[in-house]
């Protein structure tokens, strides 16, 4: 899922290729429109449409460079439109995850009735913009790993780079940290309505705070990977192990492109020149700006490469000797000739000047351009400062360059070019945090427990036997299960809301939201006639518009028809075009100007024909000229205005009569999850995790729960609380312990009293809303999927045999007698446990059931059925599990462990050669030791580090910083997560 422009989309391209090419994903791009050629025929990849224009997105964020936008903005509706397109991708990227194509045309594919393979993502990962991101992960219950070009994790080091901090006498560190949730906190203000109508309309997920949801990723710990060089910016020491820095990502685009003549032979014609150019943006006055560029070249007195951009710069055709204007040109091909470069501080581009280690100069325009140049300045790797374009004047941007030609600006741009070509590959580094990331070892693994080599996305009711789609189609068509013994896989919750905090303010928001929500159904049903009627004299007015232009139309024919029998060119007569006034159409459309000739004209055809505008709904998407005419043509939904009135009147009713209905429920389960939680606002670390209620059966197990758990911590806190209290702080912790339990006595029991009647309601409630939630949609493709996945397999052993039946045949047979023999081995397994509680008598038996199956699980004998089988063996021929299974539990020990960063040991010997760089180097500044990512190698288990810190620094802006020089590191040998795991296709991402 990624969204913006075409800079924020190459990287994810790069990491597709490598999850596909290397290790056998099935991927799939989920962006704008505008990409997919680029997408489809130049990388290779899936490509799926959400809508969205990328270029009506950087005119706004051109205009609009901060979080707040302008007034001129809001008085031309511009944040409407945002929004509304907002809540297209938003729908649309739900529709990448589960639809098998996105022509909603193409009927057939989309009921799964057609010839593409069903799609359903295992995995997600996306750009932070993306925003839908952790809701359909949410919906699915598959892993989401996050990847972008600069940080929106929260860091004491430096604030997000879409905030404007301005000095003040506030703590650095604190500004900095607070200025990551303030930017998310406006973003959910902005968008919560939507996303909150995206959960419930249409992934059937229950509504947010948008003051809860601010920081949500941040406290569920979601895996980042930043696509960045460490060498340039080291991970912030207060990033967890969840959070890795890459590399930058390149595209290499050199090797195909031939330069004109023209640049060639101004190449070699004196001193490499520098490059100046300004990507994609678009400025106010190009002309002016380019006359500041040519006088700040003069002053410099140098040689220069102007690019003209989308900006058309240059255009004025007075360009001096010594200034190139450059067309489109590659800058893996371009920089390495440049001696330095001057741009507006796109990631991108950025980290290729970095790497060709061509000392930099940044012009910030908006977004994260401020970031990069306030990152390269610090770096010494360039001009002492970036300067915002509002103040960039043309001795400015002369005396930049002359910095950026410095000795110094040389040397440390020479090195960060080494430290990134040390630190390998970022797209290849960012698969392999991509993969550690996910849970692939354990009982919770996403492998399936009989073919480890094929995602699970089944699990076997009342039991933890996972199945992947082709193992599952092989057990129902031998008929050992059926499709109701199965449920769909969910192996990651990333909702992390647990109730109100307390039962007062819990209570009170309760009666709150069902007051709005009985006024807003009745309230608001005068505005819906109000915007009925509207819409209803919009219809009106649009279609005398179109019946004036068909009655100018037919007079203008008539006249021309007229004209053309006076001059003689009738019947099959063949007209000059040079003959038609103005020259004829080929020569009127010529002059048009750009954007609006007979390019733009096909794209619209195309569109139109090809269903490429993505809709708001989820219906066939069609263009928004074909919506019109359609509304304009169904009279039953406009012209009987009373129809809407009845409609408009009838949906505020029910949502009046839903949220009465939904009070007590909402009321009572506020209250008992606020006396559950309680205890927490005093320290209480025993109040347990609430259990996640999808139905009725999960919402009676959720009050059985509540009511016994409740109870037995209630009582037992008034001693245990004490007691604990007085071991870890003696008589103060013996008072504490005393005012805890006594607490936890009142609130626990309270909440086991409120809380049973709350949790049943909310699973009956959960159990009707089934019918809105795509599950059965879900499940249909996953059935579908392994259908298609065995023919598959039949038809591509045919094939690799040379077409022979027995090929064929053997190794479909070799699979199935697999599936089977490990379904006898889960037969026995469970055979052998139900002779244990048997044997035991009743009571006896269900605790000496409990114990033995929490032994298995302890040892790791439930990971799948290999270890299964083992701990069976084990068992009959009496032997230890704790000499069976010592290896598997130590390698589950440690998968099972926090998920280490990759620079950890690298950043430590940075801090030495931080030390001995300050001593070397005192009075240029403390060095600051730079560290490049650790990365261990799939399959083996053994970790490579690259070279680690230490060495000179540098100080600039009063910030020290430091080069990487020599030094070695060690890391901790990462165990193999993707052994059998890449072979083949094995995860839809």
């Amino acid at each position: 899922m990624v969204i913006g422009s075409r800079g924020d989309i190459q990287p994810f391209l790069k990491v597709g290729k490598l999850l596909k090419e290397q290790h056998g994903h099935r991927v799939r791009i989920a962006t704008h429109p505008a990409f997919k050629k680029f997408i489809e025929q130049d990388s290779g990849l899936e490509f799926f449409s959400v809508g969205g224009d990328p270029s009506e997105l950087m005119a706004f964020m051109v205009k609009n460079p901060g979080l707040v936008p302008s007034v001129s903005t809001v008085r031309a509706g511009e944040i409407g439109r945002r929004r509304e397109a907002m809540l297209e991708m938003f729908q649309g990227f739900w529709r990448a995850c589960i639809n098998a194509t996105d022509d909603e045309k193409d009927v057939e594919n989309v009921k799964m009735m057609g010839d593409k393979h069903p799609f359903v993502a295992d995995a997600i990962i996306a750009n932070p913009p993306s925003f839908a991101h952790v809701h359909c992960a949410e919906r699915l219950g598959v892993p989401l790993h996050l990847m972008f070009t600069f940080p929106y994790s929260p860091t004491q080091q430096f604030p997000h780079p879409l905030a404007n901090i301005k000095s003040s006498n506030v703590d650095t560190n604190y500004v900095n940290f607070m200025s990551y949730p303030l930017v998310e906190m406006m973003t959910w203000q902005g968008l919560g309505d939507l996303v909150n109508r995206f959960r419930v309309k249409t992934l059937g997920l229950e509504p947010v705070s948008t003051l809860w949801a601010p920081g949500q990723l941040f406290r569920m710990k979601v895996p980042y990977t930043y696509m960045w060089s460490p060498g340039l910016i080291p991970k912030p020491a207060d990033w967890g192990p969840e959070i890795d820095i890459a590399g930058f990502v390149f595209l290499e685009l050199a090797s195909s492109f031939k330069p004109p003549e023209t640049l060639a032979k101004f190449l070699d014609a004196g001193e490499p020149p520098v490059y100046i150019g300004f990507g994609s943006i678009v400025v106010d006055d190009p002309d002016r700006f380019t006359s500041l560029i040519f006088e700040a070249v003069k002053k410099a007195g140098i040689r220069a490469l102007v690019s003209k951009g989308w900006g058309g710069l240059g255009d004025e055709g007075n360009t001096p000797d010594n200034i190139y204007m450059l067309e489109n040109t590659p800058h893996d091909w371009l920089f390495p000739r440049v001696s330095a470069v001057v741009h507006h501080g796109g990631a991108g581009t950025t980290a290729i000047g970095l790497k060709c280690g061509k000392p930099t100069m940044i012009v910030p325009f908006f977004g994260d351009q401020p970031f990069w140049g306030a990152m390269v300045a610090r770096a010494g790797a360039g001009a002492h400062a970036a300067i915002p374009y509002k103040e960039l004047t043309a001795d400015k941007l002369a005396e930049g360059i002359q910095e950026c030609l410095s000795p110094e600006a040389k040397e440390h741009a020479q090195e960060l070019a080494r430290d990134i070509a040390a630190e390998g590959d970022g797209a290849a580094n960012s698969v392999k945090s991509f993969h550690r990331s996910l849970p692939l070892r354990g009982e919770h693994s996403m492998r399936c427990s009989i073919l480890e080599d094929h995602v699970a996305v089944w699990q076997l009711k009342r039991t933890t036997v996972r199945l992947s789609a082709l193992a599952a189609e092989i057990l129902v068509e031998k008929r050992k299960v059926t499709w109701h013994d199965l449920r769909l896989l969910r192996h990651h919750q990333w909702n992390d809301f647990e109730g109100p905090g307390e039962p007062l303010t819990g209570g009170g928001a309760a009666l709150a939201g069902s007051l709005a929500g009985v006024a807003k159904g009745v309230g608001g049903t005068p505005f819906r006639w109000a915007k009925s009627i509207k819409k209803k004299e919009e219809h009106d007015q649009r279609r005398k518009e179109r019946q004036s232009a068909e009655v100018a139309s037919k007079s203008t024919s008539g006249r021309i028809l007229s004209q053309t029998k006076q001059n003689g060119h009738v019947g099959g007569t063949k007209g000059n075009t040079g003959d038609l006034p103005h020259g004829g159409q080929h020569r009127q459309e010529k002059n048009l100007p750009p954007g609006n000739g007979m390019q733009g004209r096909e794209e619209l055809v195309g569109d139109e024909v090809m269903g490429e505008v993505v809709g708001c709904g989820i219906g066939p998407r069609v263009s928004r000229q074909g919506r019109d005419m359609h509304a304009e043509e169904s009279d039953a939904s406009d012209d009987n205005i009373a129809e809407e009135i009845v409609a408009d009147t009838g949906a505020g009713l029910y949502q009046t009569g839903e949220a009465l209905a939904k009070a007590p429920m909402d009321l009572a389960l506020a209250v008992a999850q606020g006396f559950h939680n309680a205890p927490r606002l005093y320290g209480d670390k025993t109040v347990r995790k609430p259990t996640r209620i999808s139905g009725i059966q999960s919402g009676l197990r959720a009050a059985g729960k509540e009511f016994v758990y409740g109870i037995y911590d209630g009582w037992t806190g008034v001693v245990l609380q004490p007691y604990h209290g007085v071991k870890e702080e003696g008589p103060i912790g013996l008072v504490k312990g005393l005012g805890k339990g006594l607490g936890g006595f009142v609130l626990k029991d309270l909440a086991a009293i409120l809380g049973p009647f709350g949790y049943t309601m909310k699973g009956i409630h959960k159990e009707i809303q089934k019918r809105r939630q795509p599950t059965n949609y879900i499940r249909k493709a996953r059935i579908i999927q392994g259908q298609k996945d065995f023919k598959a397999l039949v038809t591509r052993n045919k094939e690799g045999s040379g077409g022979g039946k027995r090929g064929g045949t053997e190794t479909e047979q070799a699979i199935v007698e697999s599936v089977l023999h490990a379904w006898q081995v889960i037969e026995e397994v469970r055979h052998d446990l139900q002779s244990l509680q048997q044997q035991k008598g009743f009571l006896r038996g269900r605790v000496a059931l409990y114990k033995e199956r929490r032994y298995w699980r302890e040892h790791g004998a439930f990971e799948n059925v290999t270890q299964a089988e083992k701990g069976l063996e084990a068992r009959r021929q009496g032997k230890s599990f704790d000499e069976v299974f010592a290896s598997q539990m130590r390698e589950l020990k440690k998968a099972a462990g926090p998920r280490k960063s990759t620079m950890t040991r690298a950043q430590r010997k940075g801090l030495g050669g931080r030390e001995k760089a300050k001593m070397e180097k005192g009075k240029n500044g403390a060095g600051e030791g730079r560290a490049s990512t650790v990365f261990a190698d799939e399959g083996t288990g053994t970790a490579v580090a690259d070279k680690a810190a230490g060495g000179r620094g540098n100080r600039v802006d009063g910030v020290a910083t430091g080069r990487i020089m020599n030094g070695s590191a060690k890391a901790d040998a990462v165990p193999a997560v993707n052994g059998r795991a890449t072979e083949g296709r094995r995860l839809s991402v």
